[in-house]
């Protein structure tokens, strides 16, 4: 999985004295000149005793616009995005969700991604991810419907595939299963996708476990 880093150097507010200031203002000021580090209970007693102000005040842009609403209704941007989450801090996100999942705190991991998939529901790799947790959680049902929206989303998901395909398999589905296994396997014909490559040892697992059963019940033949 990428990962995406959010990074970017943290603005330093100068606190300006205010005008007729006592010597214990002037000293702050003075302090805060030398690099001074004051906690943010420091700055805020400062602030109200009226020892120093700031000299601005940092406001989140409004993203919730008339303009922004109507994109939301059409379907143009999601709602993390109405409420200004790009989709690099999703992603961000997608990654601590991710680390949870790989330690097996699915609990954890379930709340995030269900989280981004309300604020981004037309992305593909979140839902395919909540359904690799739902599926560890013996959630099947639930497993497959994400993997279904997921695919719905990007035909050439890949890993939803061949995630939907082990649990057709786990629930007896062998046709659909290798419908699922075959539609990986085609968008992989390199076999260079770790996905793709699952898909292959999936198939041939299942074409000779059914072809042995059906031998044992003497109609021989290959699986289609």
């Amino acid at each position: 999985m990428a990962t995406t880093k959010k990074t970017g150097a943290k603005k330093k507010k100068k606190k300006v004295a205010k005008k007729g200031a006592k010597p214990a203002a002037k000293k702050a000021a003075a302090a805060e000149d030398d690099d001074t580090i004051y906690t943010p209970e420091q700055l805020l007693e400062m602030v109200e005793k009226g020892e120093i102000e700031p000299d601005y005040i940092d406001e989140p842009p409004n993203t919730m616009t008339e303009e922004n609403w109507e994109k939301f209704v059409l379907g143009e941007i999601t709602w993390a995005q109405l409420e200004g989450m790009t989709m690099e801090e999703a992603y961000a996100i997608a990654d601590l969700g991710y680390t949870f999942y790989e330690q097996g705190k699915y609990d954890d991991a379930q709340t995030i991604f269900e989280g981004l998939v309300i604020g981004n529901p037309y992305d593909g790799y979140f839902h395919t991810m909540l359904g690799a947790i739902y599926a560890k959680k013996d959630m099947h049902e639930e497993a497959a419907e994400e993997y279904s929206i997921a695919i719905e989303l990007d035909p050439e998901n890949i890993a939803a595939y061949v995630n939907r395909g082990e649990l057709l398999l786990q629930h007896g589905e062998f046709e659909y299963a290798m419908d699922d296994l075959k539609a990986a396997i085609d968008l992989d014909p390199n076999a260079e996708d770790p996905s793709g490559i699952r898909a292959r040892a999936l198939a041939a697992a299942t074409a000779a476990i059914i072809k042995e059963i059906l031998e044992k019940k003497g109609m021989g033949g290959d699986l289609r």
